[in-house]
């Protein structure tokens, strides 16, 4: 039907003419519809910040081992220079273990 005001006369009075029990069965079944398209709604939502907070720690995490790089580059650099481990782990930041395991790597 095109015409709009025919369509909506024709849809109330199905609505009208129907008993209760087909109304509450009605209302019932839109009902259950709504919450269905609700909660596929908050499961995309949840799964959307999942995949936020997964993106976050993924660049938290690439940060830090940028950073951890970073502090291995100075301390080969501080190294090559003839530092002695103690203070290239201070200019470096790293721990001297690392710088002692980095020396051994170097030679």
């Amino acid at each position: 039907m095109k015409d709009e005001t025919l369509y909506d006369a024709f849809n109330h009075w199905e609505e009208l003419s129907s008993t209760k029990e087909q109304r509450v069965a009605y209302e019932e079944r839109s009902k259950e519809l709504m919450d269905q398209e609700a909660a596929e709604r908050e499961y995309e939502l949840r799964v959307q910040e999942a995949e936020e907070r997964g993106e976050e720690r993924g660049k938290a995490k690439g940060e830090e081992q940028g950073k951890i790089k970073a502090n291995e580059a100075t301390a080969r650099r501080l190294l090559t220079m003839g530092m002695d481990v103690e203070t290239v782990a201070k200019g470096s930041g790293l721990d001297v273990n690392r710088v002692i395991e980095i020396q051994r790597e170097m030679q």
